[in-house]
């Protein structure tokens, strides 16, 4: 285990035990797969090809799939697919971290089938080289060969799934990988080998860490404290980049906040969001920025006063309720479906949250 895999454990972020199909089962209400996806049918980029020739890589790309029962009741390619990036900083997590808790509220609400890729950790395991656009093109990889099975009669779940209902939703530095990968994704529609993947159908990017350069505002006002700082955010593109980390020579496919307008053409509706008392804040609002030049449909929600992670680290506070539900909300009208449940809780949330402001802006 490497220095930086030791750290990411003691700080809680890499979980290496696999929780049981009873356990999942009777705390979730979920049913699990396991898929190996052959490192043959990986993407083309010279980066990539070289990782494999030089070992440095696993043999194969793992991914979980989950989804309730009566999902295995629903007609051949008609639930829609909810596509997981998990964060850690880029050297940490799992592809359980954050996972099953959110499949529960997916599985529930739109009886979707999710899907969660254990993409390569920084630095790689063989060697402790920096990973670079790898993280980047396992998340491809495992997004284009989920897509090709979806509807297809050979595969016992993702037969279910819909081509035509793809989400894919990054977190953290999984949202930084969910941006890339989507990028990617149009890179290849319009001009690379792969014209033949459709449409994705939406992304979520939950509080993402896009750039590498950590020169923004929020960067240099959240340097220091308790929570997830931006030495933290140094720590995690060092160990992923190495001596590149700030300098001209890394793409947009490790860092999307990179990107241009150009870059970006062809995403798919985009809902991103990020509390204003974090070092990710500026970014966020930059890429959105660089969606909207796009003329990409694109929301962007600020949370007033929400740290890195607050959702997740005290899901019951008010702010954590509405930042949570306004997901779930986007989700419901980006699938086209209503949900009364969602619905009231929501609008209660977004009172109570607004009466709250307006009593701190008196």
């Amino acid at each position: 285990m490497t220095v930086q895999q030791e750290d990411a454990k003691q700080r809680g972020c890499s979980v290496y035990h696999i929780p049981t199909d009873e356990y999942i089962r009777d705390e979730y209400g979920l049913l699990r797969d396991t898929r190996q996806i052959p490192r043959d049918t990986s993407c083309y980029s010279p980066c990539h090809g070289k990782s494999i020739n030089d070992e440095a890589t696993a043999e194969d790309l793992n991914i979980v799939i989950a989804y309730s029962k009566t999902a295995q009741e629903a007609g051949r390619g008609t639930l829609p697919c909810i596509f997981y990036i998990h964060g850690g900083c880029r050297y940490g997590g799992t592809a359980y971290s954050g996972y099953l808790q959110r499949v529960r509220d997916w599985a529930t609400y739109f009886n979707a089938i999710a899907v969660s890729v254990d993409y390569r950790l920084s630095p790689n395991e063989v060697d402790e080289s920096p990973t670079g656009e790898e993280p980047t093109n396992d998340c491809f990889d495992a997004l284009s060969w989920v897509y090709r099975h979806l509807g297809a009669e050979e595969d016992e779940v993702l037969r279910y799934g819909d081509q035509s209902k793809v989400i894919v939703f990054g977190t953290s530095s999984g949202g930084g990988l969910a941006a890339a990968t989507v990028m990617k994704w149009c890179q290849e529609r319009r001009e690379g080998s792969r014209r033949s993947l459709g449409e994705l159908h939406g992304l979520i990017l939950e509080a993402p860490q896009l750039d590498d350069r950590c020169n923004t505002r929020s960067h240099d006002k959240f340097k220091n404290g308790n929570m997830f700082t931006s030495g933290d955010a140094l720590l995690g593109w060092s160990v992923s980049l190495g001596i590149r980390r700030g300098t001209e020579h890394v793409s947009i496919l490790e860092a999307p906040a990179r990107a241009s307008g150009v870059d970006v053409q062809g995403f798919p509706p985009t809902y991103i969001d990020v509390g204003t008392a974090e070092p990710f804040r500026d970014e966020a609002e930059g890429f959105c920025n660089t969606l909207r030049k796009a003329k990409v449909d694109v929301e962007l929600n600020c949370w007033d006063g929400g740290f890195h992670g607050f959702f997740t680290a005290v899901p019951d506070a008010l702010i954590s309720q509405l930042c949570n539900l306004a997901k779930l909300e986007w989700l419901c009208r980006r699938l086209g479906v209503q949900d009364n449940v969602i619905d009231t809780e929501y609008k209660k949330a977004r009172e109570a949250y607004n009466t709250r402001q307006k009593g701190l802006a008196a």
